[in-house]
């Protein structure tokens, strides 16, 4: 089993589509060690593309913070900053 190369171009929804179907295959359990080492190497592959993507996304997300004293004025600031400023709170406002 030749490897398949991975276009570079490839979507995140058809990575993470081909790295579901290569883990399917590895539960399975029938594929001879090569071709299982194979597909670990792709599903790996894979796998890498999909988080360098979701970390470009992440990148690009802001949060819409509205002023509390005027709320006709907000700014927006980078996602990283929001998830530092949830980290610290919970979800049901018992801060």
């Amino acid at each position: 089993m030749a490897g398949k190369k991975i276009a570079k171009n490839i979507k995140f929804e058809e990575a993470l589509s081909e790295l579901e179907a290569v883990v399917e295959k590895l539960e399975n359990g029938e594929l001879p060690l090569e071709d299982a080492i194979e597909e670990f190497q792709r599903g790996t592959e894979l796998s890498k593309i999909c988080l360098e993507k979701l970390n470009r996304a992440k990148a690009t997300v802001k949060k819409l913070v509205v002023d509390p004293d005027d709320e006709t004025d907000y700014h927006t600031e980078d996602f990283a900053e929001m998830e530092d400023e949830s980290a610290g709170s919970d979800w049901e406002g018992n801060d």
